[in-house]
């Protein structure tokens, strides 16, 4: 675009903004019945009706990308999980993310309450699922806290939205069209991490989202890589920041792509091995106790009454079924 146009665009839109509230809005309605025609989840066994679903996007046909998703589809198996996989690029990079995750939301919200997923946890492509025993389920906030609708975690950048869980709730609509609809809302700012710095500044700005938005330990469902053959850990890099055996998953952020095979092939390896020390149950990992006491001292803090049952008894039951 010609410079002195795209100037006299910028300022034409920073002196309206009902204007670039209806583009924002429009663009948005638009995408979200693009994306409802796309099609719905894999389902990759028969288990009774799931609450919990997974979303992933991923194209071209990098053979990497493809075993790395295929951890994702085994753990689904075991545990019942719908995979939704987005494989054709509909809008400009990572901004597909927000759009697909906006439009599974809705279609769940237009289903009877008691068909609907209840969160839905959003994993980049660059990840590999190291213990397919570990339900999801396990890191969600128990349901006496309703208030909660988003988990994030953090590294030494700040937020990295490449693996977390969003409640099915019109506040999660809100959230995700509020950051797909700031770059035009806000065309002033610069947005560093396309995304996720928009989001991270929708918590930064309004109360309302970031009352709901919760923190967690990165290595919950987010952990990086350890050595490069992944049997040890990095001692160049923080221990609390790297996977461990027991763990969900190994994320792979800013991998340079003539890097990436060789990175993520050793990690692949031991996924596919399905080592014993890596894929332990639930009551092995030390989580079971973790995320109990994290949500009830969240939970303290914030002047939430704790439930009879404990969640984490709940999710030891159903890990044992």
């Amino acid at each position: 675009m010609n410079k002195g146009l795209q100037t006299r665009s910028r300022g034409f839109f920073k002196q309206k903004p009902i204007l670039r509230l209806v583009v924002a809005l429009v663009a948005l309605f638009s995408l979200v019945q693009l994306f409802s025609k796309y099609p719905h989840a894999t389902l990759l066994n028969n288990t009774p009706q799931a609450t919990v679903g997974k979303v992933m996007m991923v194209y071209g046909n990098n053979p990497v990308y493809e075993r790395a998703i295929e951890t994702h589809k085994e753990h689904c198996r075991r545990l019942g999980y719908p995979l939704f996989i987005l494989r054709r690029e509909v809008l400009d990079g990572v901004w597909n993310k927000l759009a697909y995750l906006t439009s599974l939301i809705v279609q769940e919200l237009e289903k009877p309450e008691d068909e609907r997923l209840e969160w839905l946890y959003w994993i980049d492509s660059d990840t590999i699922l190291m213990n397919p025993n570990m339900r999801l389920e396990t890191f969600l906030p128990p349901p006496h806290l309703a208030n909660v609708h988003i988990l994030l975690s953090r590294d030494w950048n700040g937020m990295n939205a490449g693996v977390f869980p969003i409640r099915v709730h019109p506040w999660s609509i809100e959230l995700l069209s509020a950051a797909i609809g700031y770059p035009y809302t806000n065309p002033e700012k610069t947005l560093a991490w396309a995304e996720q710095t928009a989001m991270v500044k929708l918590l930064a700005e309004h109360e309302y989202f970031a009352q709901s938005a919760v923190y967690v330990p990165l290595r919950w469902f987010n952990a990086y890589m350890r050595s490069p053959d992944g049997e040890s850990l990095n001692t160049d890099s923080d221990e609390y920041l790297q996977v461990h055996p027991g763990d969900l998953l190994v994320h792979f952020p800013g991998t340079p792509a003539e890097n990436f095979n060789n990175t993520l092939s050793p990690y692949l390896a031991i996924a596919e091995q399905h080592r014993s020390e890596w894929e332990r149950p639930l009551e092995k990992t030390g989580y079971a106790k973790e995320t109990a006491r994290f949500w009830r001292k969240y939970g303290v803090k914030h002047g939430f009454e704790l439930p009879s049952v404990p969640h984490v008894q709940e999710i030891s039951h159903a890990s044992q079924a």
